[in-house]
């Protein structure tokens, strides 16, 4: 697969501000009010419209009734405050200084509220936004007090509105009367790389309790919608900033850490439905400023998840990435997914799994290390005391959803690996990572092939 550097700038972006850009909104079309309903770690499968019946989540489901439902959508980064960089801004997070987290976008880098804005938009935001620097030009901002309905009764007739919701559920600390009744624990269901344990089982059942009360939150909001008559006019997409605070999940570049839910709805517009579709955090900005005629700054890295108005195209992506970088601990980490394979780079082989902070002090957390002080834990939980890991993991999805079976040595398997390693290579190099990509030699770079020639066109590689 020849990729120029062309094409990589367009896919993966580049790592200068568009200082001079113009914003451009599409003369003549009707523009749609947006409003984005963001859950604070929540894993893809725990709604109930993606399987999970036994966490109470009306409102949402009859929105993924009514909309499209993604069943292949990638956080760009397990952690709050790089995700949230990547959907306000539409670029991975190391290219735009806000890696770590808590770390802020960097001022001079464009974000989708300043580009709404500039097209006559009224923008406003609730709760979290976890970009401090963009969270200022917001034209309304309600913290944990403000009631809900302000920014509705408040905002002026005559404009489309942006409306960003950023629930503080389920993000931990769990508080008792979250919601009522309360889940009952054995009810939950639990995954496999969690102990079935009391505390493990309550633990998920308040975690339930959250995403159950996040969805009543939604159905509030969704509700004034109605009450406005603005619903038909309106653009919703529900998503999540990172997968469930538990071990295993949050934090890491599994399945369970950067695979969320969501789902758009846009009546008239986008048919209700489900796609297998791959699509990353970083297409929803780009899908964002599609759907309201603004032009998309041509460093975004992200397409349109769905076709807009205005004959833009659905874009089925080859590949997704996602990063991990410092949260409580440095643990660097890249990956990218395809359609039945996801490589994971490890850049601190030598230590085993380290959890996030709320995750080690969660009661799974404690849970996971007192039977492992017991000896107790076997099978797959054994995974949580291996001292080392692999640097390279590869997983085929379809027969090995819960990746478990790394195949990275798998001889079948080393056209597919290769082809891996260089779409990351590539992404990292586009993007100017500030890791090294695990391939030295690109195609489609003169430089860097003038420099595989001297070398005896050996691809160079610090893995092997």
């Amino acid at each position: 697969m020849k990729i120029t550097r062309r094409s990589l700038l367009q896919a993966a972006g580049t790592a200068t501000a568009l200082s001079g850009f113009t914003v451009r909104a599409q003369a003549g079309s009707a523009r749609p009010n947006i409003v984005m309903l963001i859950s604070d770690d929540q894993s893809q499968p725990d709604l109930g419209s993606y399987g999970n019946d036994k966490i109470r989540t009306p409102h949402l489901d009859r929105l993924a009734t009514e909309g499209l439902r993604f069943t292949r959508a990638y956080v760009i980064s397990p952690q709050c405050s790089p995700n949230r960089a990547g959907l306000l801004t539409g670029r991975s997070p190391h290219s735009v200084g806000a890696a770590r987290l808590h770390a802020p976008v960097r001022p001079e880098y464009l974000n989708i509220v300043r580009l709404l804005k500039q097209a006559g938009y009224y923008t406003g935001a609730y709760r979290k936004t976890h970009q401090p620097l963009i969270e200022k030009e917001f034209d309304y901002y309600g913290d944990d007090q403000a009631p809900l309905e302000t920014f509705f009764t408040g905002r002026p007739l005559e404009k489309p509105f942006f409306l960003w919701f950023g629930s503080r559920h389920p993000h931990r600390p769990y508080q008792p009367g979250t919601f009522s009744p309360p889940t009952n624990p054995e009810q939950v269901i639990v995954p496999d790389y969690l102990p079935d344990t009391p505390e493990v089982r309550k633990d998920l059942a308040d975690y339930y309790d959250a995403i159950a009360r996040f969805d009543s939150d939604c159905g509030f909001i969704l509700a004034q919608l109605e009450a406005q008559e603005v619903t038909g006019d309106t653009l919703v997409i529900m998503t999540s900033d990172n997968g469930m605070p538990f071990p295993r999940a949050k934090g890491t570049l599994y399945e369970a850490g950067i695979a969320t839910p969501l789902i758009v709805r846009w009546p008239g517009q986008v048919s209700p439905g489900i796609s297998e579709n791959l699509v990353t955090a970083l297409d929803l900005p780009a899908t964002v400023l599609a759907a309201a005629g603004v032009t998309i700054p041509p460093n975004f890295e992200g397409t349109p998840s769905f076709p807009v108005p205005g004959g833009t195209l659905l874009h089925q992506h080859k590949f997704v990435f996602a990063e991990r970088n410092w949260h409580d601990n440095f643990d660097p980490m890249r990956a990218v997914v395809s359609q039945d394979y996801k490589l994971i780079l490890n850049f601190r082989p030598e230590v085993g799994y380290l959890p996030t902070l709320d995750v080690l002090e969660s009661p799974s957390g404690q849970a996971i290390i007192k039977l492992a002080k017991s000896g107790s834990l076997a099978g797959k939980l054994a995974w949580y005391q291996q001292k080392s890991r692999p640097r390279l993991e590869f997983y085929h999805l379809p027969s090995d959803p819960g990746e478990w079976q790394n195949r990275a040595e798998d001889p079948a398997l080393k056209e597919a690996l290769e082809e891996h390693l260089q779409a990351l290579s590539q992404w990292m190099l586009a993007s100017n990572d500030f890791l090294p990509p695990p391939r030295g030699s690109f195609p489609g770079y003169p430089q860097y092939d003038a420099i595989d020639a001297l070398n005896g066109g050996v691809m160079e590689s610090w893995i092997y």
